[in-house]
């Protein structure tokens, strides 16, 4: 009877993802119901394959590879969503062993972005805040896949957990994925960054892989607008913490912007210079394009 369940709820889970899906293709551009299904469909693949694949997580439970092959499958949603990424630089990330991946945060569709890194990026350690542990069944399933929770509110068991993540880092050569802004900032541009990571980069003396992504034009909340789009994706070299101390951390933490930063407004010159391209903007991309080093035009 538990299989036979299992295999009910399998079932009832794609009936839902299978409706959104249709209703994200209705209505016109700006209706609420296709803007809301879109995000739906983001936010019910995750949830509802982490929470279905739980019971393969007991196999190995807290093992970071889990979140790996989830990750690989909630990926392929991107094309049903109507967006194509292009990544650029990605030997830096194929190649980087112990470090912090800083990327900027623009909107809940960022969690997407992150999944359609992760076979590049292999060994991550994922990080949530802890209230998401609590949203049953979602919160334990995605600890049982390897999910590293954080109570930002108690000091001492966060710090505990970085060191947990620090010894992932130096001794497994696993990557910690962070979003220095520390919230969503779907306007163009960055929020200042908080000292979290680069604390952590200081104290395990491991370093900084900044990711930018373009700005995700084809989203705009206020309007309801959710379009197909085109986001790149660039790998910045990386930042060596070696030899660094804490006196170090604020010109780190400037450097680490400054660069970001730069490489944003360039990515959107492109972008923008793009859209007024009918054939760049109509173009048929694949799903996900990599390139090892440079994009050569």
């Amino acid at each position: 009877w538990i299989v036979k369940y299992y295999l009910y709820a399998c079932g009832a889970c794609f009936g839902i993802f299978v409706l959104l899906t249709v209703l994200s293709k209705l209505g016109e551009r700006g209706n609420k119901v296709k803007y809301y299904s879109k995000y739906g469909m983001i936010y019910f693949a995750t949830q509802s394959f982490t929470t279905l694949f739980a019971p393969f997580s007991l196999l190995r439970p807290c093992n970071i590879d889990n979140v790996r092959i989830i990750a690989a499958v909630i990926s392929r949603c991107s094309k049903v969503l109507g967006i194509t990424w292009e990544l650029r630089n990605a030997k830096i990330l194929r190649q980087a062993k112990g470090a912090i991946v800083l990327t900027n945060h623009q909107s809940s569709m960022d969690i997407l972005g992150m999944m359609i890194l992760w076979g590049i990026l292999r060994k991550v350690v994922a990080i949530a805040k802890l209230e998401i542990l609590f949203l049953f069944p979602f919160g334990p399933s995605a600890w049982l896949a390897g999910v590293q929770y954080i109570n930002r509110k108690n000091r001492p068991s966060a710090m505990k957990v970085f060191d947990r993540c620090k010894r992932m880092m130096t001794e497994d050569d696993a990557k910690m994925f962070i979003y220095p802004e520390g919230t969503r900032y779907p306007e163009r541009g960055m929020l200042p960054f908080k000292k979290g990571a680069f604390h952590t980069a200081i104290e395990a003396q491991v370093p900084i892989v900044p990711v930018v992504f373009s700005h995700m034009y084809f989203i705009q909340a206020k309007k309801h607008i959710f379009d197909d789009g085109h986001v790149i994706i660039d790998t910045l070299e990386p930042i060596p913490t070696a030899g660094l101390t804490k006196a170090d951390l604020d010109q780190l933490i400037e450097r680490t912007r400054n660069a970001m930063l730069t490489r944003y407004e360039e990515l959107n010159r492109e972008v923008d210079a793009g859209l007024k391209n009918p054939r760049w903007a109509n173009a048929d991309r694949p799903r996900f394009k990599v390139y090892e080093g440079k994009k050569i035009n």
